[in-house]
């Protein structure tokens, strides 16, 4: 048992304060009492450490959100349709996209029949008129406002949408069956009077003079009731040239190519053309020969122009790099 402290001890150790009346008081501090209050300040601080209980609960959620996102991640492609990688080519849907870039329709599987009697030579070789005639694309030369002063910058006006077809019928002018050889045809368009100016040959023609006033007049005559109506433009008149090039008839184009002194061979080189050419199509497949199952040696994006060379049938043989590399393609794919 612990000892009571003496109090007469305590007393005298205990410094002594003076009171009004100039006596001294004691004044007595208790030791349990400093102790007890200290005791008590300590135990007011209190800390809690988490245990691993608490944080296994805490990566418990983290993994059950990630795990719902990732089946979320998964599932909603499949549920919406939506197809975040190609899938892998069958024969079929590979024979099918390749003959919609290209735009040769299906070759027809036709039933053996007995021989067709034989025909001239001459018959066999000659080809439709329309056959024998190359339209490039449309070259804008000039434009003015609707004060004439010329513009320094003239907009692509689409006079293809009227005229392509009437400068196609041009083939079959009279007079102009044997004729071969390059027609540069302008048009003068005025489009506040919704009429065709002038129609005149440009500098780059080739043709003898004969010819080409019998095409003038021919295009004269073609053009005569054409609207310029809805035609988008943004100047008031435009002067502008279309290269036609009429190929040699089929008869005197083998003859000129036995006198280069080179047979033809396999018959895919076809007859000789010349002229350029733009893609119209998205994407339009080069083939090594003209057929629509002919190996593919390139594709040749929207808007690439491509040098004519030779054509067969449907098929035209075109230049489609600067190194000179050359392939065939079906005609709707470069405008033709």
């Amino acid at each position: 048992m612990r000892p009571r402290p003496d109090r007469a001890a305590i007393a005298a150790q205990s410094p002594k304060i003076p009171t009004l009346f100039g006596s001294f008081a004691t004044c007595y501090v208790s030791s349990e009492a400093s102790l007890a209050s200290a005791t008590d300040k300590r135990q007011a601080v209190k800390v809690e450490v988490p245990g691993s209980r608490d944080d296994s609960v805490k990566f418990g959620r983290v993994g059950i959100i990630a795990a719902v996102g990732f089946a979320i991640g998964i599932a909603w492609p499949r549920l919406a349709g939506v197809k975040l990688v190609p899938s892998v080519p069958v024969p079929a849907a590979a024979e099918a996209s390749a003959r919609e870039l290209t735009g040769a329709p299906a070759e027809p599987k036709l039933p053996e029949a007995t021989p067709a009697p034989a025909v001239a030579p001459s018959a066999a070789v000659d080809k439709p008129p329309a056959e024998r005639l190359l339209v490039s694309d449309v070259q804008v030369a000039s434009c003015r406002t609707e004060h004439g002063k010329r513009s320094q910058a003239c907009d692509r006006v689409d006079f293809d949408r009227v005229a392509r077809e009437p400068l196609r019928s041009l083939s079959s002018c009279a007079g102009t069956e044997d004729a071969a050889g390059v027609l540069s045809l302008g048009f003068d368009l005025d489009f506040q009077g919704d009429k065709i100016k002038n129609i005149q040959s440009g500098k780059s023609t080739s043709l003898e003079q004969d010819n080409v006033d019998r095409l003038l007049a021919c295009a004269r005559e073609r053009f005569a009731n054409v609207s310029l109506a809805g035609i988008p433009h943004e100047q008031n008149t435009y002067t502008l040239y279309y290269r036609l090039e009429l190929l040699a008839p089929a008869g005197s184009g083998a003859k000129a190519g036995a006198d280069a002194g080179g047979s033809r061979g396999t018959g895919d080189e076809g007859s000789p053309a010349s002229g350029t050419a733009t893609v119209s199509w998205d994407v339009a497949l080069v083939r090594a020969n003209p057929a629509r199952d002919g190996e593919v040696r390139a594709r040749v994006l929207s808007g690439t122009r491509v040098v004519v060379t030779g054509k067969n049938g449907d098929w035209f043989r075109v230049k489609y790099d600067a190194k000179g590399n050359q392939g065939w393609v079906y005609r709707t794919a470069i405008g033709m």
